[in-house]
């Protein structure tokens, strides 16, 4: 089917395709200059933005998993401290970070969080069926910005929006999705 893509084959051409395999290295090399080893090896080379992640039961461990993601979470060994807290499917947790210290995580009440979320248990279904980064920030801003019954992300910043920018949140992609200043 992706080598139908590739060279605008239909279905019927690719029964004449099986017997045909030089054809096939020709008519790659002329639409791409490439072979499909080459392609496949600057496909690796290329940047990914923040590649595939997997399949999670729960929104702790998909947070987890983000936090732990270079790509996502770049940038947070510059932050000062965080302490982040959820109210996901009647279950409270947080994420924390002490100043020069790694991500913590625990379940319960969290005193002086910066930022309080809440998140609807239908949102929570798509968010952990989101399987890119940016589709996990598509359903988080959608339903951010435009709540519906059960599908809905509340979010109350106990801190000022200055006071947490100083603190690092502006300069990590994970923390500005979370306080909901991704555009």
């Amino acid at each position: 089917m992706v080598m139908r893509r590739i060279f605008g084959r239909k279905k019927d051409d690719e029964k004449d395709a099986k017997g045909k395999s030089s054809t096939t290295e020709e008519t790659s090399e002329e639409i791409g200059g490439e072979t499909g080893t080459e392609a496949a090896e600057e496909a690796e080379d290329a940047p990914i933005e923040a590649g595939t992640i997997p399949y999670h039961t729960s929104l702790t461990d998909r947070f987890k998993y983000m936090f732990d993601d270079p790509d996502i979470s770049a940038g947070l060994e510059g932050t000062d401290e965080f302490f982040l807290e959820f109210m996901a499917m009647g279950e409270r947790f947080w994420f924390a970070k002490k100043a020069k210290g790694e991500v913590e995580f625990g379940t319960g009440a969290v005193p002086d969080e910066d930022v309080y979320i809440r998140i609807g248990n239908d949102a929570v279904r798509d968010l952990l069926g989101a399987s890119t980064f940016t589709e996990f920030q598509g359903f988080y801003m959608k339903y951010y910005k435009n709540p519906e019954a059960g599908k809905f992300v509340k979010i109350e910043l106990r801190k000022d929006v200055n006071g947490l920018n100083r603190r690092g949140y502006a300069r990590v992609p994970l923390l500005k999705l979370l306080i909901g200043m991704t555009r």
